[in-house]
């Protein structure tokens, strides 16, 4: 399994129209994309102007393919409430306890 974060830094003030923003659109796109297992979003109880998004996936290459998708145009509709542009970082899922991932592992 693969993952993928992103760190957002709303204007101030609009941190929390940001996070709904993400929640409601995201997800709803994401549900909609080849290998996609899981959506995070996050945020810090001291800062509410930052928003963490962590997506899971099968494969990289299925985390790719969105990144070189669809995530443009979420990425757009989100650049009116940002403040600086987004932080990406990537990574291999080495473990999870997650049920989403426990049921995937189980229908192998």
């Amino acid at each position: 399994m693969f993952a993928n974060m992103i760190q957002l830094a709303a204007k101030q003030g609009r941190g929390k129209e940001l996070t709904k923003r993400m929640t409601e659109r995201s997800v709803t796109v994401l549900k909609q994309q080849p290998g996609f297992v899981e959506a995070i979003v996050l945020t810090p109880e001291t800062e509410q102007d930052q928003v963490v998004g962590i997506s899971i996936w099968n494969s990289k290459s299925d985390a790719d393919g969105f990144m070189q998708g669809q995530s443009q145009q979420l990425l757009e509709s989100y650049k009116p409430l940002l403040q600086a542009e987004p932080t990406f970082r990537s990574f291999n899922v080495e473990g999870t306890k997650t049920e989403v991932a426990s049921a995937r592992a189980a229908s192998r």
